[in-house]
């Protein structure tokens, strides 16, 4: 029997054991790629987190099926004349999952905690616009702005944490709140329900409405194989409703399926190769452009990924800070010899040098990430033709995090960033920037960094973004590659079914289950 065929059945296994305890209840079962980074809010760095926080947790406003924004923890809210503060009425009778009231303070709380500076977050800059936070008795709070905030709602959608839940406004990504979170959202973490291989959530029965699913299964599972044979037993208690992403070559298994609809999914994510600026022949700008050079990017998104956008910086093209003057390098092996010649790399063997310096690179992978080997081997190849040796090295979720994000000890790795509405790069790119793994100096970066954070001028904030764009395009801390066209398969069983973008589970309390 396969090793393939092994992992479907395991799964199909778990699946129908965790199924059997609830036979009676209407649970939803999905996969994720990955295993979710944290279950606190401020830490949930990648999709899989951010798709559960949406289930767990409330933000103080939503945004509806039209676009328009309307309560969520919040009953109302009144903006000053002046867009310089706004002041919220609270929903009253509200409670956390362990039953504790929720109040003013557990607002002013969370602002305080993202504000505080040991609370080390990636969007923490988001809230850079907030002068001062005040609650106004059990159920009113005031937010003072630093300059006019147009369409403040809108800057409020970041989910609220419980003020009893820690002992301070310094909140740790270790923290055990990361296992065991406390939310007011629709559904909570059952008991026992957390572990490596899966999530299990429970109907929150005191949320104000009542989810029409019962329960919501996350299943961890790194094979897409699986996930497609899983997704095409939809129908059946082994089976999974949704997977979010369908690789492009599963695609025309279900555009006339009886049991499975594709939908479109839109995320602001983009792929990337990261250079570790602490290795010298990486810091070297002449071999960063010519492995740019060296690799096809249409080739490799064709043949591994899909459709999607080749990109030349650090936004999406749907950003407003994408810069459409600056167009995405082609392949030009010739134009890449000649920048490692000139720059003193010659060839030794299959492999350039410099003295002793090779260009030799360890290249760092989540293993989970299933397109991650098929991706390095073609990028490995096309390298190959220039001088350039990469080596892979496979670590899986909870190491390559540490690996790579933490203790940094890595020579290229490739993996992708995703956003909320909008991408936020002061955190990867500012040299103090509490994303920035990759050790990217550069005081010319820090300073447009620096005066576009100080700006309150939206138009010239966008053009001070375009201009970031140009300047990281030609100095390369990482290799921009592609944001995705993304389609999800949700099974036919599923009524009432909208995926909010950027955030998929959003309107998920309105989805219903049929037998």
């Amino acid at each position: 029997m396969s090793k393939r065929l092994l992992r479907v059945l395991s799964a199909f296994l778990l699946l129908t054991s965790l199924a059997s305890s609830a036979a009676a209840q209407q649970v939803f079962r999905y996969p994720e790629d990955t295993r979710p980074s944290s279950l606190l809010p401020f830490f949930a760095e990648d999709m899989s987190a951010v798709r559960m926080c949406e289930l767990i947790f409330d933000s103080l406003v939503v945004q509806n099926k039209r676009g328009d924004f309307e309560g969520g923890l919040a009953k109302s809210w009144t903006v000053d004349a002046d867009q310089g503060g706004i002041k919220f009425v609270l929903r009253e009778g509200v409670k956390w999952h362990d039953g504790e009231a929720f109040t003013a303070e557990d607002v002013v709380f969370t602002i305080q905690a993202a504000q505080d500076p040991k609370t080390l977050f990636n969007s923490k800059s988001k809230f850079n616009f907030i002068r001062e936070v005040s609650a106004q008795g059990q159920y009113g709070v005031y937010v003072a702005f630093d300059r006019p905030v147009p369409e403040a709602e809108k800057r409020f959608l970041f989910k609220i944490l419980p003020k009893h839940g820690f002992p301070d406004t310094a909140i740790s990504r270790k923290d055990k709140f990361a296992r065991e979170p406390l939310g007011t959202g629709p559904y909570k973490v059952k008991k026992g329900g957390y572990s490596l291989r899966s999530i299990a959530l429970e109907v929150n029965g005191d949320y104000w409405s009542t989810p029409k699913v019962s329960e919501v299964l996350m299943q961890h599972t790194p094979d897409k194989s699986a996930q497609i044979n899983l997704l095409q037993y939809s129908g059946g208690k082994a089976g999974v409703q949704a997977v979010i992403f369908l690789p492009p070559k599963n695609i025309p298994l279900f555009e006339n399926s009886d049991s499975v609809v594709l939908e479109p999914y839109h995320t602001v994510s983009w792929w990337y190769m990261a250079y570790n600026h602490e290795n010298k022949a990486l810091a070297d700008k002449a071999v960063r452009q010519a492995m740019a050079l060296a690799i096809d990017r249409q080739e490799l998104l064709e043949a591994h990924l899909g459709r999607g956008d080749i990109l030349s910086g650090p936004f999406t093209e749907s950003s407003p800070f994408y810069n459409f003057q600056v167009e995405p390098t082609g392949l030009e092996l010739e134009r890449a010899n000649q920048l490692l010649d000139g720059a003193g790399w010659a060839r030794k063997g299959d492999t350039r040098a410099k003295g002793k310096v090779k260009l030799d690179f360890e290249f760092v992978m989540d293993k989970e990430l299933a397109s991650n080997q098929a991706l390095f081997l073609g990028i490995q190849a096309q390298l190959k033709k220039v001088g350039i040796t990469v080596r892979p090295n496979y670590v899986d979720h909870a190491k390559y995090r540490d690996q790579v994000f933490t203790r940094r000890k890595f020579d290229l790795t490739l993996n992708i960033w995703s956003f909320e509405e909008v991408e936020d790069v002061y955190p990867l790119f500012h040299s103090k920037g509490v994303m920035n793994f990759i050790g990217y100096n550069n005081a010319d970066v820090d300073t447009m960094l620096d005066t576009a954070k100080a700006t309150k001028d939206y138009k010239k904030y966008k053009e001070q973004m375009k201009q970031l764009h140009a300047v990281l395009a030609q100095d390369l801390p990482y290799f921009f590659l592609w944001s995705l066209d993304i389609y999800s398969g949700i099974s036919k069983k599923m009524k009432g079914v909208y995926i909010q973008p950027y955030y998929y589970f959003s309107s998920f309390p309105e989805w219903e289950l049929s037998p």
